[in-house]
């Protein structure tokens, strides 16, 4: 069963909580192995529709918990600032859980790392496809199907 967020106050609404993941640095991907050892990882990701992909070796503790395992837990933090005189964080951040897939189907690698690729690289997308190309067999990626999707933010009261 799961808990009711405490801080309901704090609560944004999916929108924003989809505006927080796309406009994160990173992701922090939360796995567990089936005897329940967990394993957290930054991951240079993207949101597309409802799935965030990520991009990955071949090989590795977190593609072993996906395969083992494919519940996973994400968290994203778009903005942190301390406000040292109120002695608290001003803050945005998501968090989702979903079912992780490593993906085979050279058609959606491609697409993810194209997106990966935009977010990360914008000023080189005419650059893009040359880049991917070469490496799409020898890169891993993920898409993780989201199930559910929260958000909170602590921002200064006007």
């Amino acid at each position: 069963m799961k808990k009711e967020m405490r801080r309901k106050d704090r609560l944004v609404s999916e929108e924003k909580a989809r505006d927080i993941i796309e406009n994160s640095e990173y992701g922090i991907l939360a796995t567990a192995s089936l005897n329940g050892d967990p394993y957290a990882i930054a991951v240079s990701h993207v949101l597309y529709e409802n799935n965030i992909y990520f991009h990955c070796a071949l090989e590795g503790r977190k593609l072993d918990n996906i395969r083992e395992n494919p519940k996973v837990c994400m968290s994203f933090v778009s903005k942190a600032d301390v406000e040292q005189e109120a002695y608290t964080v001003r803050y945005e951040s998501a968090v989702v859980e979903g079912i992780a897939k490593i993906i085979e189907e050279e058609e959606e690698k491609l697409l993810a790392l194209q997106l990966i690729c935009k977010k990360y690289s914008p000023d080189l997308i005419h650059q893009h496809l040359s880049y991917i190309q070469p490496r799409l067999k020898h890169t891993g990626v993920c898409r993780v199907e989201m199930q559910e999707i929260s958000g909170k933010a602590n921002e200064r009261k006007q």
